[in-house]
Parts: structure tokens; sequence; C-alpha cells
């Protein structure tokens, strides 16, 4: 045996005892980790309660089922209320006034009732609520009412303001001019109010060198302007057989040379975009006029009156309107030109697509039905019709009222208890003499076009 084998056989040995003597240590060492491991492991195992949040996130899951079997939209809330709650002006002859005894009358009057038809076949259940100019978006917003009829343009600006959306036009109207032609009034006669036409009343003075008021509201003057255009389509008989200047640009050579009867003439008009829309398009036309220009409506129609000016600028149709309630109508001529363009239409909650489809397709129902000739007096003769178009309109072979989340036969409600667009112009418009111009018919001329009813 090699000499140095002992030596390693020793060495093995020591290291032997040295091993047995050190193993308890490591023993111990191995048991407190293996201790502090499961204590650790513990801790981790009650995080868990975390992982119960999945069972805490399914709470957003519940709320959402509960919402849904809330009323969804505004149709489904007119259903359960039984009721349409209509925004509307309340004192504008022909769109929408209420007189002394609370009957109602009107244009937009007459669409909320034909809403109201076709959604819960009754016309006469409907909360008209009367608002200001400034409250008229909000309330729509909010929730205070279902639609907003009240003679309000549809603008851009306000078609992509916040939550709100607007339905088909019911009446296109535009800012023009009324000239006295006649002799100049006394200071006996009695002097119309603005914001009531059908009872005249002594308006305040104004004078004719009165400022703008500092206070108007922009939004209020639109507002004006629009109730003055459901009136101002009573136009003189030139305006009346054409609508060619009220879509032609104001640079037409006709525009001009109606512009040119007003040179050098006093014209009262409300501060705000009315007066704005006067004093551009005659600096446009290089024609000087004077324009006077008065804080309210009421003040304008004062001052006119008196015969403190020679003509007044407001909408057409409320030009009409003011016209009726004059001494002597004949004595004031409303002019063929036309210094902005204000369709009227329907507003309405922006977030509710069906409840705009719903609003929209009736006052199809009432373009289409005119075009079909039918109306409120002759309904019933297309009961048992053959043809297709009229009796799909009618629901007598499709239910497309289903479609809308309405019954069956909800166009033939409309026709009913209000009428076609027909029925409701000649109603409520044509006893103010505004002739139906660019709101005939597409057939014979007008902007009035239905989508097709398949």
């Amino acid at each position: 045996m090699p000499k140095h084998l002992p030596n390693i056989a020793s060495l093995l040995k020591r290291k032997d005892q040295n091993y047995s003597k050190k193993t308890p240590l490591r023993q111990w060492c191995f048991f407190a980790s293996l201790t502090i491991a499961l204590l650790s492991g513990c801790q981790e195992k009650s995080a868990p309660s975390p992982t119960a949040s999945p069972t805490a996130t399914a709470s957003p899951t519940a709320q959402t089922v509960t919402k849904s079997k809330d009323p969804e939209g505004v149709l489904e809330r007119v259903k359960a209320r039984g009721k349409l709650i209509c925004g509307v002006n309340g004192k504008l002859s022909g769109f929408s006034y209420v007189d002394d005894k609370g009957v109602w009358s009107g244009l937009d009057v007459d669409y909320c009732r034909a809403i109201a038809a076709a959604v819960l076949g009754d016309a006469t259940a409907v909360e008209f609520k009367p608002l200001l100019a400034k409250d008229r978006f909000t309330a729509i917003q909010n929730g205070d009412v279902d639609i907003l009829m009240r003679n309000t343009s549809r603008t851009l600006t306000r078609d992509v303001t916040s939550n709100i959306s607007f339905a088909p036009t019911t009446f296109f109207d535009g800012q023009g001019v009324m000239l006295r032609i006649g002799a100049k009034p006394t200071s006996s006669s009695p002097s119309p109010s603005a914001s009531s036409p059908s009872s005249p009343s002594a308006s305040p003075t104004v004078s004719p060198s009165a400022s703008p008021s500092p206070t108007s509201s922009p939004t209020s003057s639109p507002e004006s302007r629009s109730e003055k255009d459901s009136k101002s389509d009573k136009q003189t008989p030139k305006n009346s057989g054409s609508s060619k200047n009220s879509e032609a640009p104001n640079t037409s050579e006709e525009f001009v040379i109606a512009l040119k009867e007003l040179e050098n003439k006093k014209i009262c008009v409300e501060t705000g975009i009315n007066a704005t829309n006067l004093e551009s398009t005659f600096k446009e036309a290089n024609i000087a006029i004077e324009s006077i220009i008065l804080p309210d409506l009421d003040g304008v129609l004062s001052t006119y009156t008196k015969g403190e000016c020679d003509g007044i600028s407001s909408e057409k149709s409320q030009l009409a309107s003011w016209r009726s309630k004059l001494p002597r109508p004949a004595d004031h001529k409303i002019l063929d030109l036309s210094l902005s363009r204000e369709p009227l239409s329907p507003a309405l909650v922006g977030n509710d697509d069906r409840w705009r489809d719903v609003v929209t397709w009736i006052i199809y129902a009432t373009f289409y039905a005119e075009e079909l000739g039918i109306n409120m007096d002759n309904y019933q003769i297309f009961k048992d019709t053959k043809n297709p178009e009229i009796s799909r309109f009618l629901g007598t072979s499709d239910s497309l009222g289903i479609e809308l989340g309405l019954a069956p036969d909800w166009t033939t409600q409309i026709l009913k208890q209000v009428g076609n667009y027909s029925d409701i112009y000649n109603r409520n418009l044509a006893p103010l003499d505004i002739p139906r111009g660019l709101n005939r018919t597409w057939k014979k001329g007008g902007l009035l076009y239905s989508m097709p009813f398949r």
C-alpha cells in the first residue's frame, strides 16, 4: 500500500467526525427555513381575499342587469307615463299659442299631438310646457320635456351641442323686412304686443336711438327669430308664387333690387343675430340704411307702430303675424327677400336614437300622407286599398310601426286625430295669410320630402 494512503484515510475519518458534529446545526437551519417558508406561505394564502374581489366585481354586472330593467328611453317613459310632455313657446300665434280659455293651437302644438296619437293612440295625451328661450335646451338635456317643439332653428352649433339632436324641419323660414307703404300711424294707433300677437296692448315706449341691451342673450335672439319665422311666410303674392329668392344667394340681382327699395330707410330690428344679419347684408350690397337697434321685440314693434321707423326686420313668419294684428294690414308690405335661413326643427335628447327615429318618422308620415293624397277627411276610403304603397303606409299589409315600437295603425291614428301636413298648415298658418312657399311638398317645388316607407 502506498505511503500516502494511510494519511488520506485518516483525513477522511477526521472529516466524517467534523460532519457528524455539524449535522445538528444544519438540521436546525433546515427546520427553521421550512418554518419560515410555511409561515410566509400562510400569509400568501390569506391574500386570496383579493381574489375574492372577482366575486365583488360581479356587482357591476348585477347593476347593469338592474339598469336594463328600467325604461330604456323616452319612448318607454312616455308609454309608462301615459302622456307626452312637450316643450313649447305658448305665446306665438300660428305655432304654439294658448288662449285665455286654456285652449292650445298652432303648428308646433299639432305636431306634439301627432306624436301622442302615434305613440299613445290619443292626441290629447299631451302636457304642454311653456319654456323661455334660455331654458329650452336645458329642459331637453335634463329630461324635463320629452321633445322641444318651440320654433327653434337648426344650426351647426346647436346640432353639435352635447346631448341634443334634431328631427326633420317642420317649417322653413328666414329673416325678412316689412315696409310701411301706407300713411304713418297717428299717436292713437294701438300697438300690438310682440310676445302676444293676439291681444293688442300698449308696448313700452322705446327710443329709436336705443342701443342694444348689453345683457341680451345671443340664444334668445335666434329663438325669437325662430318664433317669428313661423309667421313670416305670409308675404306678398309675388313672394308666395316663387320661392326663388328664399333660396338664392344674397348676391343675386333680384335681391339687390329688393334691397334698394329700403335705401335710406329707418329699419327697426332687435339686437343680436337679426341686427347682425340686417347690417351685414346692406353693407355687402353697399346700400345705406339707418338701422335702429332695440333691446327686445316689444320695443321693435312698438317703435314701428308709432311710425318712428319705416320698416321692421324679423323672421317673415313673425312679420306676417304682426301684420295681421295691425289696424290696416294692407298698409304694410313684406318684401320678397330673405336675409337668413331659419329651418325650424324639433329638438330631442341626443343619446336616444330610438326616440329620434320615432319622432322623425312621425313627421315624415305627415309629409308622405300629403304626397299620397291621404288626409284627415278621406283616410277611411283608403282602408281597403289595393295599392301596395298605401296599404304598407297605413299598416294594413306591413307592420312598419313594429319596427319603431308603435302599433301597426300608428299612421292612421295621426291622420284620424291630427291630419297630414297640409291639414296642419291650413288649420294654423293659412289664417295668417302665410303662403306655403318652401313648405310645399317636393312634388310642388317645396322642400318637404319624406324618406321611403318600406
